[in-house]
């Protein structure tokens, strides 16, 4: 009895042993995941520290950028005035100093007043004004698009002149393919 009180003793000692040695605690898989988020964690802020004030970030998605000027055009009309040509003259100034991955599209907006069919085809009318102005001054073509938002995506809601004339707009926005950061310096 003793034998085997003492077999059992040790046998449980070894397959408590074997059963503790076997896995790896979860602790310190834990521990290991959280190191690991931690260094990526401080290299993210490592990256948003390197980022200086001026500079431009370009991303997966369509954005405006404080650089780029946006147009406004009087009523009724797509023709792009001296004020415009010049607002262009500095964006096209930029958009020549982006890497050729850096797609560009204009945008046309209206004011309220009209059928929504014939907003849509005068915010075109508009895009396709700055997308031309874009090509003559040497933008590649396969590097442009543009969409009309016609009366849809209106910058002020009253119904006055000043506020009409804050709508009938041409915006441009740029993305990329991946996120990049383009330096300040590099714009000069």
């Amino acid at each position: 009895m003793k034998i085997r009180s003492l077999s059992f003793v040790v046998g449980s000692i070894l397959i408590g042993s074997f059963i503790l040695t076997g896995c790896p605690p979860k602790k310190k898989l834990a521990i290991t995941d959280q190191k690991k988020v931690e260094v990526k964690d401080e290299k993210k802020e490592d990256q948003a520290s390197e980022k200086a004030p001026g500079d431009i970030e370009i991303n997966q998605e369509w954005s405006e950028i404080p650089a780029l000027g946006m147009i406004h055009f009087s009523f009724d009309l797509a023709a792009l005035d001296d004020v415009a040509r010049a607002t262009l003259k500095k964006n096209v100034a930029l958009i020549k100093k982006l890497p050729a991955t850096v797609t560009v599209r204009v945008e046309g907006f209206c004011d309220d007043r009209g059928t929504v069919e014939y907003n849509i085809a005068l915010g075109q009318r508009r895009a396709n004004a700055v997308k031309s102005y874009y090509v003559t001054a040497g933008i590649a073509k396969s590097r442009l698009e543009t969409i009309s938002y016609g009366e849809e995506r209106p910058l002020c809601n009253f119904q006055t002149d000043d506020c009409w004339a804050q709508n009938r707009r041409g915006v441009t926005k740029v993305k990329n393919k991946e996120a990049i950061t383009i330096k300040a310096d590099d714009l000069k």
